[in-house]
């Protein structure tokens, strides 16, 4: 049993039917997302992760897929969060980056496409990238504070910076009501993403913070 290595390769694979059939009519939408759809991303290192939206969404109704797991850890696919309708509705003001991010970078195994349409909570979004903002600051702080003697700081900003892109997807979001297409269109507004210096990329993120209550 090989490992998939392309989209292609899932779609003509028999997930999609397994899936399909694991959860019948309770399935709403079975999907590829998160960092598996991002630039840079080797399914030689990672896995593909699916996530899922379904009717009822509780334990016991999770009994077949989880016979499944190991199979598809196999293949190199791992299966991620298991969504409700309801639950979605009721964490709009709580996960709206998140959903974003669902909405405009997904690929759909079966079932319909998820969150297609869906437009964030500008003041919950703003929320969630402030606070994510200096959570940040306060990380990067600590590992360059913790790093051991001969380390590269500019590892350590480049790692914390490509830990950070999704999030800046969601502040040129908040900023051009557009998500952007690939990461050289969210760095182009956000010139310091591409910096090395410590201090010149904690300014540059206090000054995004700052502009989210302008």
């Amino acid at each position: 049993m090989s490992k998939l290595l392309s989209i292609q390769e899932i779609l003509k694979s028999k997930w999609p039917t397994i899936l399909q059939n694991a959860f019948g009519d309770n399935l709403v939408s079975a999907f590829l997302h998160g960092s598996c759809l991002m630039e840079g991303f080797s399914a030689l290192r990672s896995p593909w992760t699916v996530s899922f939206i379904l009717q009822d969404n509780a334990p016991d109704r999770l009994d077949r897929i989880r016979g499944l797991a190991k199979q598809a850890q196999r293949e190199n696919i791992q299966f991620r969060y298991f969504f409700s309708p309801v639950e979605i509705v009721q964490s709009l003001d709580i996960f709206p980056l998140e959903y974003l991010h669902i909405a405009n970078r997904n690929i759909p195994l079966c079932g319909i496409p998820p969150l297609a349409g869906f437009v964030p909570p500008q003041a919950a979004l703003r929320l969630q990238c402030d606070h994510e903002l200096r959570g940040s600051i306060v990380h990067l702080r600590h590992d360059i504070a913790n790093a051991k003697p001969g380390t590269s700081l500019e590892k350590i900003v480049k790692a914390t910076l490509e830990d950070m892109l999704p999030l800046f997807y969601g502040v040129y979001y908040l900023k051009t009501l557009t998500y952007p297409e690939t990461h050289l269109q969210a760095k182009e507004r956000f010139p310091f993403l591409d910096s090395k210096n410590p201090a010149e990329v904690i300014d540059g993120i206090q000054k995004t913070i700052l502009s989210l209550k302008a």
